[in-house]
């Protein structure tokens, strides 16, 4: 099948529920792309610089496949991107209000690259899984995804299958094709894989943000992998999505005077006044 692309975030909704997959053109303006691409190749040069590789990673089959990740270091653009109400409605839709920024990290194919390997990026939770999604990816397509140039491929309807693909399953696979700027929104049980970019010439460039129910532990440790200056920087608000402050209670359990980080008093009162007037479950 071939998802067409929608304005409309009704029906991309639409698209999401049934077949795990929204496509929304015109997410990034032209020079938002090439702003965006800008600094992400420049964050790439920053992060070799820092000692985290951009190539080699155990999930790539090749060399051909970039990976830049810690980009909230690299440049403020990231940090935007990441909460734009417009992603966070896609996301808030599948999760609900309550959820983690697990990642956020770019793939930049080149010609050359194998697949990837089919997967889905809650793969690491064991099956059964509940008929709702337990993560979110949104992507933002800096470069057109095509088929030659290695769009992501996905298993239209996977995301009902209540589990992941087995390595050895043999299943149709449809391919991604949407213009730069375009924003993708995948339910974390979407079966997927990066494709074969057989473009005689170019990179194909994306960024990926990845979200989890709060309870979920993130891909990423952002405690130990944010630099002081970083976090000087970012919002009480934002260190909150990505857990900064708490562990899966919340701010039922104070920090302790002698802890090398505290929530802000005004953030811990507001959500503790959330937590008092939410439900409670009885056990």
């Amino acid at each position: 099948m071939k998802l067409s692309p929608s304005r409309d975030p009704l029906s991309a909704k639409e698209h999401l529920d049934r077949h795990g997959l929204a496509i929304i053109p015109d997410a990034l303006s032209q020079d938002e792309i090439k702003y965006v691409r800008e600094r992400l190749f420049a964050a790439a040069e920053s992060s070799e610089a820092d000692g985290v590789a951009t190539r080699g990673y155990a999930f790539d089959p090749d060399q051909h496949n970039q990976r830049v990740f810690h980009l909230f270091n690299l440049d403020p653009v990231f940090v935007d991107l990441i909460q734009r109400p417009a992603a966070l409605d896609y996301v808030q839709h599948l999760l609900g209000e309550q959820f983690l920024i697990s990642n956020f990290s770019a793939n930049i194919t080149e010609p050359g690259n194998a697949p990837m390997q089919l997967h889905a990026d809650q793969g690491y939770v064991l099956p059964p899984w509940p008929d709702t999604p337990l993560a979110c990816n949104v992507a933002w397509l800096l470069d057109d995804f095509t088929v030659e140039n290695g769009g992501t491929r996905f298993v239209p309807d996977s995301h009902l299958r209540g589990r992941g693909p087995d390595a050895d399953e043999i299943v149709d696979v449809a391919a991604i094709e949407a213009p730069a700027g375009s924003m993708m929104v995948m339910d974390g049980r979407l079966w997927h894989q990066t494709g074969a970019n057989q473009a005689e010439g170019g990179q194909r460039a994306a960024l990926f943000g990845y979200y989890v129910l709060r309870w979920l532990r993130p891909q990423m440790s952002w405690n130990t992998t944010l630099w002081p200056e970083t976090v000087a920087q970012l919002a009480p608000e934002f260190l909150h999505l990505l857990g900064y402050y708490t562990g899966n209670v919340e701010f039922q359990i104070p920090h302790g005077r002698r802890a090398m980080t505290r929530p802000p008093e005004t953030l811990e009162k507001d959500l503790e006044e959330s937590f008092a007037l939410a439900p409670q479950k009885r056990s």
